[in-house]
């Protein structure tokens, strides 16, 4: 189940475990704009990241990617909210900050689908970050390409990122 954390955002999360053990889970493949501008101290921000994917989303605006970056914590938060959803992970740390990344299965709209697909079709994510491949076998590149799929058909949607 997901978990109360003031770090979770569109692609990361902490989600809580039947046995009461919690984990920062970080999903293969998509990369959501930041939610916030943020100051870290020592003249550290997060500014140059969000410049970078707001470039990567189209060329849309700083303002823009954080405003994005908003939707997709408040859809990716939301949809794990409602029920049950399925974790698959190999328990790689790729950043050494204890986040893992996963693959979270979980119903929408009655189907089951994958929560990285579902942020990059609503325009709510970049294909970026390590890939894997997936619980049912399906190769990181057959994926990579079927994400593009969802990227171009968003684009000529013009949904979330898309749309500006």
């Amino acid at each position: 189940m997901l978990a109360s954390d003031r770090g979770n955002d569109g692609d990361s999360f902490r989600v809580k475990f039947p046995d009461g053990k919690a984990e920062v889970m970080r999903l293969y493949f998509v990369d959501s704009p930041e939610s916030a501008f943020k100051e870290y101290g020592r003249g550290r921000t997060n500014h140059q990241r969000i410049g970078e994917q707001a470039r990567e989303m189209g060329g849309i605006t700083p303002e823009q990617a954080v405003e994005i970056g908003k939707k997709a914590k408040e859809f990716t938060l939301a949809q794990l909210g409602k029920g049950p959803f399925t974790v698959f992970t190999e328990w790689d740390s790729p950043f050494h900050d204890a986040r893992y990344h996963a693959f979270i299965r979980l119903s929408y709209e009655g189907k089951s689908r994958f929560l990285d697909e579902l942020l990059v079709e609503k325009g709510f994510a970049r294909i970026h970050t390590k890939g894997g491949t997936m619980p049912d076998g399906t190769s990181q590149q057959k994926q990579e390409g079927r994400l593009m799929g969802l990227e171009k058909k968003a684009r000529a949607s013009r949904v979330g990122a898309w749309a500006f």
